[in-house]
């Protein structure tokens, strides 16, 4: 039973040798943490505060507006029948272009066609019945004389 004593002993004995390595390293860790900690605690207890005094505020503005709830949703209702108003005027604005571009040019085809109309009127006068001309009958073009 000897060698069974004397062999647990020297793993036990290897076994303290490996963890005394790792136990300073645990050590020295521990106190890097430590002093992180105090370092930083005056910075977290500040940051607490701030987040203190805005929970606070935040509380109060909800407070007031559980007050106004009822102005609140009026606000609210009015905003979104604004958008909506602007949404359809968009909309009548989108429509009113594409129509404008559809029938604009036609438009302006059309007066430059009477206005050549026009001109040639005004460069042939016809002839009223009687072999005068409208013109110098009186008339204007296009009338006829009953004459």
């Amino acid at each position: 039973m000897e060698t069974w004593n004397f062999a647990l002993v020297i793993l036990a004995a290897v076994l303290t040798g490996a963890l005394l390595p790792v136990l300073f390293q645990l050590r020295a860790t521990l106190r890097s943490a430590q002093a992180v900690l105090e370092a930083t605690t005056p910075k977290l207890t500040s940051t607490l505060d701030e987040v203190l005094q805005t929970v606070r505020q935040v509380r109060l503005v909800t407070a007031g507006l559980t007050e106004h709830q009822p102005q609140v949703q009026e606000f609210m209702a009015a905003i979104a029948g604004l958008t909506t108003t602007m949404n359809q005027l968009q909309a009548s604005v989108r429509t009113a272009s594409a129509v404008g571009a559809a029938v604009g040019p036609a438009l302006a085809a059309a007066f430059q066609a009477f206005r050549n109309v026009r001109a040639d009127d005004a460069a042939h006068p016809r002839l009223a019945p009687g072999g005068a001309s409208e013109a110098a009958a009186g008339l204007p073009p296009g009338e006829k004389s009953d004459e």
